[in-house]
């Protein structure tokens, strides 16, 4: 939004009546280009991992979440907003550079996917070297341009030889927590985390994870990583300033949180000699729950809320919150991430508050995507975009200071070999196989054709999907989510609703050639698999039965594909289970749990 814009709007709320408006437009537009520079407003995109929105107190959760609130009664509750990808890597691509995760250029996604293949995004795309970015971009124009918390949107750090190749500290997870070189290697490894985001052209970088949080310190530490905020805004008060926030908070579910509140030390640094003191004591976090008549296993919510309350309050002291543009949003939800699924999927929370501009307490309930946000940080900067930056969203100034406007009729959605589009009241979801991909669906056994033929997601996430919706990996899917908002329905198949197919069979279409890659039918090409080809595998999916951790064959004793491989030992069985129930434990530390 031009702040000559928010100039006019200030002057009709303030009842202003003149019989020159021309005199008085030129006096707006003449103080616009003398004053823009002090005007330009300080954004913070505060990001939670694994959020769901009917988790919060403001969308109706049973949890004590008091600073979210403020925002929402402060600021704009968006009830339609949505991630382009419900896994963390490409969703977080997008919140940095505005690009759908498709449109990566990132070396390696180039690497697997050349541009005349048929794209497969998920864990596989990251910041690219050129730092078109969020970050890099505000910057150039005068931003200082902070990223504090998780990044997961860089080279895989998973063995030992690729944190060897970077000359990093390998994290061995059975290591001693208390080890003095053991705490040396992370805080190293967590130096070099800072360098690399500052390559990418951010001007500072601190308290940052790679990627989930690793054992032995597999802890959150939502302390730790709003101490770096706090620094960072302090040390920035008096210029225009881009924070980009990401808590490692909500994933990982309430024993996590929970557990975590028990580790204070536990960092993405290694043990610390002491817990920061910037917000209330976790008993007392505790106890504000319990006296609220909440569960206990919801304190997770109300510790990351603090954190929003505590950066809230640093705005107020400092006199800078008027100017401020915040943003709350979730990367993606929960039991619905690993789809293209609405509920708990592709929906999530978004608040957006900026004191001068949006009007308290209102709610827009409009299509919006984080495809959207770069673009609009951009316009409320007055930064130029350059002419070889690629951002597929479009700027939502206009809706901040109306409420009431419309952004968008449909939204986009991919993630690895599925598209997705979404109207209002309709979604539909195709499912398209590379040639390398049905290699592998045609030589997999019977207990393994789920994940050959899933989309992306492993064997827990597949057995929950299929046993909701047993339709999950149909070839089209049509669901008319104004009366099915949990989609169990596929209508695809139903000559009812034929035209209406169609019409999302278009505007699909419409995306795909806008990203130029094969994909089925739709972009025809050398790395497409006809769907027919396809069915006699979705049909043999019909003898196999989802149980807690992966399938079992119908009418045969229960085999998961966690089974413990034939010819063990019994100490070798004792010690897979043994690593197995610590990997699930950990969770957060394997990019395949994310």
């Amino acid at each position: 939004m031009k702040l000559c814009g928010v100039l006019c709007d200030a002057a009709r709320a303030a009842n202003i009546r003149t019989v020159f408006p021309v005199a008085l437009t030129l006096v707006m537009l003449a103080l616009a280009s003398t004053t823009f520079a002090a005007a330009r407003p300080n954004i913070i995109l505060f990001v939670t991992d694994d959020q769901v929105k009917e988790e919060l107190a403001c969308y109706g959760g049973k949890v004590l979440t008091p600073h979210i609130d403020r925002l929402a009664r402060e600021g704009l509750r968006f009830d339609n907003a949505h991630v382009p990808s419900t896994v963390c890597t490409p969703s977080r691509y997008t919140l940095l550079t505005g690009r759908l995760p498709g449109n990566s250029y990132f070396k390696s996604y180039l690497a697997a996917h050349p541009h005349d293949t048929q794209g497969n995004p998920g864990f596989n795309v990251g910041l690219e070297d050129d730092n078109m970015n969020v970050g890099s971009v505000l910057r150039e124009s005068g931003y200082v341009t902070g990223l504090v918390g998780k990044l997961h949107v860089g080279p895989e750090l998973k063995k030992r030889e690729d944190y060897e190749a970077h000359g990093l500290y390998y994290p061995d997870p059975e290591a001693n927590p208390d080890s003095p070189e053991v705490i040396a290697g992370w805080q190293r490894n967590e130096r070099w985390f800072r360098e690399w985001v500052t390559g990418k052209g951010f001007s500072w970088a601190k308290h940052n994870y790679w990627a989930n949080i690793k054992a032995p310190y597999n802890r959150h530490n939502a302390e730790w990583t709003l101490e770096a905020a706090l620094e960072f805004i302090e040390e920035n008060r008096e210029q225009p300033f881009y924070l980009h926030y990401t808590t490692t908070l909500m994933h990982g579910g309430g024993r996590a949180w929970s557990e975590s509140m028990n580790h204070p030390l536990a960092s993405g640094a290694g043990k610390l000699e002491k817990l920061p003191g910037v917000i209330p004591s976790r008993d007392d976090i505790r106890s504000q729950v319990k006296d609220a008549g909440y569960e206990q296993n919801t304190v997770g919510f109300t510790w990351m809320d603090a954190t929003v309350g505590a950066m809230l309050e640093q705005l107020d002291r400092l006199g800078i919150a008027d100017n401020t543009l915040f943003v709350f949003v979730s990367d993606h939800g929960t039991e619905g991430k690993w789809t293209l699924h609405d509920h708990n999927g592709t929906a999530v929370p978004c608040i957006m508050r900026w004191p001068k501009v949006i009007p308290p307490g209102t709610v827009n309930s409009s299509l919006i995507q984080t495809t959207d946000f770069v673009s609009t940080f951009f316009d409320i900067a007055g930064a130029k975009t350059p002419t070889e930056y690629r951002v597929d969203g479009v700027s939502l100034s206009p809706v901040l200071s109306d409420p009431t406007r419309e952004i968008h009729d449909h939204l986009f959605f991919e993630l690895g070999n599925a598209r997705g589009v979404r109207t209002d009241d309709w979604k539909y979801i195709a499912v398209r196989y590379e040639t390398e991909q049905f290699r592998r669906i045609q030589s997999a056994d019977l207990l393994r054709l789920p994940r050959a033929l899933a989309y992306i997601g492993n064997d827990k996430t597949l057995s929950n999907h299929l046993g909701q919706r047993p339709q999950f990996l149909d070839s089209d899917q049509l669901y008319h989510l104004a009366v099915d908002p949990l989609e169990t329905t596929n209508l695809a198949g139903n000559a009812e609703y034929f035209e209406q197919l169609n019409h999302l069979k278009r505007l699909l279409t419409s995306q795909l050639e806008a990203q130029g890659r094969p994909f089925g039918e739709f972009i025809p090409g050398p790395d497409t698999v006809p769907t027919e080809k396809i069915q006699p595998y979705l049909r043999k999916l019909r003898k196999l039965k989802p149980i807690k951790r992966g399938f079992e064959i119908v009418g045969q004793a229960a085999v998961t594909t966690d089974a413990a491989p034939a010819g063990l030992t019994r100490q070798e069985r004792k010690q897979l289970r043994e690593k197995r129930k610590q990997k699930r434990h950990d969770g957060a530390g394997n990019d395949s749990s994310q």
